[in-house]
């Protein structure tokens, strides 16, 4: 299916239109671009080198198809790419544009539940699986039309088997008027036996014609998704690892779920293993930034845009709430990135 004429990413007019489709494709289509999408990616997933061009970085989708269209015809005012849309980039070969992952699971609680107790309905559950089947569909034709400049990382939603554990967000646990979940005895409650993982799994595993073959396709295609990503001074995954990793582990199919879950799932900074991560990977004396996802900046931290850390080694970009990117200059350029200067949202 590689730039095929039937692949929505040969123009930016039918990406658009497959982009704002209300329902779901046929199960054939989602099935054909699984099978063009693992022969495509790396096996299993692991290091991706970037080669030294300018990067767009796209923090977690979650859904937002609407977020990676209006990205994709941002017109780049920075360096030799100056007044250039990214797209037209993409189809040039000018440019590297990376997702941090989680590509699916909205993060709107009104497009998962009805109320603050929870509870989820078919018709909104088929609406978000419009969403994210969709958003998952547009990131592999985008990969399929631009196998060298773009790429997606794997987050810690992007499980659809369950091989990363569970969590809620808004089914079945209870929140209350400040959208905030509530505690008793330090504990949520629980107001449905399942959440949103299971809910979906469920939904796959019993709609006619998709089933446990879907889910093992949709599977294998989340478990080829690189963790991380290396350019010239910079580096990328959806969060950062709270234990040394290294090349050796990264490329490993039997350490694949630990090495996954380190750099999809944990939360806070450890600086001790950031700097071994570098060191094993032989980045410590080249790279100025750590880019990654995974929890939302506060509104309080330059507007939600960013939030620096370790003297601005690290760079979390995330906001649920707005389309925020980052575009960081290639090693060549006359200046490196910027945080003030190259995080931009899409108003």
């Amino acid at each position: 299916m590689q730039n095929v004429l039937d692949n929505p990413a040969n123009t930016l007019e039918t990406f658009s239109v497959f982009a704002e489709h209300d329902q779901l494709e046929s199960v054939e289509t989602y099935r054909a671009a699984l099978k063009a999408i693992v022969e495509v990616l790396p096996q299993p997933g692991g290091l991706l080198y970037l080669p030294d061009l300018p990067t767009l970085i796209i923090p977690d989708l979650h859904a937002r198809r609407e977020m990676l269209l209006a990205i994709l015809k941002t017109h780049i005012m920075e360096g030799s790419s100056a007044g250039k849309q990214v797209f037209e980039l993409l189809q040039q070969g000018h440019i590297n544009v990376v997702c941090l992952g989680d590509i699916v699971h909205s993060e709107e609680r009104s497009h998962w539940v009805i109320n603050l107790d929870g509870e989820c309905t078919p018709e909104l559950l088929d609406k978000e699986m419009v969403r994210s089947l969709g958003a998952g569909a547009m990131v592999m034709y985008l990969k399929l039309q631009f196998p060298d400049h773009f790429h997606c990382l794997r987050g810690n939603h992007d499980d659809m088997a369950g091989e990363l554990g569970t969590f809620r967000k808004f089914v079945g646990i209870r929140r209350d008027e400040q959208d905030e979940v509530v505690l008793v005895d330090g504990r949520p409650i629980l107001t449905a036996d399942k959440g949103e993982p299971e809910i979906v799994r469920d939904w796959v595993l019993t709609r006619e014609g998709w089933g446990q073959a879907f889910l093992d396709a949709w599977t294998q295609f989340e478990r080829a998704l690189p963790l991380f990503a290396q350019g010239s001074y910079y580096v990328m995954s959806h969060t950062l690892p709270n234990i040394p990793v290294s090349e050796s582990a990264l490329c490993d199919p039997n350490k694949l779920r630990e090495i996954t879950l380190e750099l999809t799932s944990n939360r806070g900074i450890n600086r001790l293993a950031i700097e071994s991560t570098l060191d094993n990977l032989g980045m410590k004396n080249s790279v100025q930034r750590w880019f990654y996802g995974h929890t939302p900046v506060p509104p309080a931290k330059n507007d939600g845009k960013y939030e620096e850390d370790l003297d601005g080694l690290i760079i979390r970009l995330n906001n649920p709430k707005k389309q925020v990117f980052a575009y960081v200059p290639e090693a060549g350029n006359e200046r490196h990135f910027d945080p003030i200067r190259d995080v931009y949202v899409i108003e």
